[in-house]
């Protein structure tokens, strides 16, 4: 029997489980969409009104993360938004790979030059403010700054205990501001909904400032711009406020994107992650694993049974763990595991191991690995439903 037919005992229950367990609803994503581009533009339309420099270096909004992407498990009430910004040309940025794989610095060469500009005063008064004394752009006065201008977009919207009410043609809705990391979340509740919306605030540039050396080149062409994001290094590193994560996000979407299995695969693997409590691994590492396999394997792979497709990712994702290795796709020095710790690592790698071992032994059994996925509820509700057939 040929590899691709061994698993196919599986194929019905996997497909199953992502239509009833894993994938979102269409009903409530159109919904959430809706209300979200709704309060959306209404936030940054204000913003603009309230900062000068930002609403002269907005750029665009990009719909990030795995929600956009087309990989989120759960319902659809998280979102990552991108405020992507521009620096002006004439201030010469540059940007230099750090020793820190994965991130960059920036630095303006003609700082005091811009700012004789007659286009400088008075738009650009308070552009010195983001960056340190030695004009490289600093995570956190960017973080500072953009936090000010949300809580001022924030006081003009009436007010209704410890938060403001958004109210549009959708509704009225009540918003909270968290400050999380990289991220200003904005909390909406009302009219039935409930979500947290993370405001990242980036850098964009074109491929003329593409990073290397280390960097993969740019493998879509069609794509040509790439961020930069106010995220620090976990390691121990100096002056680390002038350190910025690289963001290619725009040119990962096109690389996962019409591989017919390809998101139900890394789907049912986040799901596996989220039900084995394998918390040391971040979403953005099974994508990466994917990424590597794109690179190896023919587009027809793609067009094969999920279920032959989701058991062949799934024992390259095990030999990755069991390594303690998935090399960052755009610069393979940076080992995304380096930082987990081996017997955790190896505790993961067994437990995959003994799913695959199941996989293999109980091809009369095809809902054995269901315990893998879900909770016990879902799980309950799952095999009642296999009872009543």
């Amino acid at each position: 029997m040929s590899d691709i037919k061994k698993y196919l005992y599986l194929e019905n229950t996997l497909n199953e489980m992502n239509s009833k367990f894993i994938s979102l609803q269409d009903k409530e994503v159109k919904r959430n969409n809706q209300i979200l581009e709704s309060i959306l533009k209404t936030f940054i339309d204000k913003m603009k009104e309230k900062d000068p420099l930002f609403k002269k270096m907005f750029s665009r909004v990009f719909y990030g993360g795995s929600y956009y992407d087309g990989l989120r498990v759960g319902k659809p009430e998280e979102f990552d938004l991108d405020l992507l910004l521009s620096l002006p040309k004439y201030a010469e940025p540059t940007i230099m790979v750090s020793k820190v794989p994965g991130f960059v610095q920036l630095k303006l060469g003609n700082y005091d030059g811009f700012m004789r500009q007659p286009e400088a005063a008075p738009t650009y008064r308070t552009f010195g403010n983001l960056f340190d004394k030695e004009y490289f752009l600093d995570t956190d006065k960017v973080l500072s700054w953009m936090e000010g201008i949300v809580q001022k977009t924030m006081n003009d919207f009436p007010q209704k205990g410890s938060k403001r009410v958004v109210s549009n043609a959708n509704g009225a809705f009540e918003v909270i501001v968290h400050k999380a990391g990289p991220a200003l979340t904005l909390k909406i509740s009302g009219s039935g909904i409930a979500m947290d919306v993370d405001l990242v605030t980036c850098f964009i540039f074109h491929c003329d400032f593409w990073p290397k050396p280390g960097f993969k080149s740019n493998p879509v062409k069609t794509k040509p711009d790439f961020f930069i994001v106010p995220k620090k290094p976990k390691t121990e590193v100096g002056q680390s406020s002038r350190h910025w994560r690289l963001s290619f996000q725009e040119q990962e979407r096109v690389l996962i994107d019409n591989k017919r299995t390809l998101k139900p695969t890394i789907k049912l693997l986040k799901k596996l992650r989220d039900n084995l409590q394998h918390r040391a691994i971040a979403s953005y590492y099974i994508k990466t694993v994917l990424l590597h396999i794109v690179d190896k394997k023919p587009e027809e792979f793609w067009r094969n049974p999920l279920s032959y497709v989701f058991v062949s990712v799934l024992s390259e994702y095990k030999d990755c763990i069991e390594k303690g290795k998935i090399p960052y796709y755009w610069n393979p020095s940076n080992n995304l595991l380096g930082r987990v710790n081996a017997k955790n690592l190896e505790n993961m790698a067994n437990r995959l191991k003994a799913i695959l071992s199941d996989v293999e032994k109980k091809k009369d059994e095809p809902h054995a690995i269901v315990k893998y996925f879900l909770d016990s509820k879902d799980y309950n509700v799952y095999m009642m439903g296999k009872m009543k057939l």
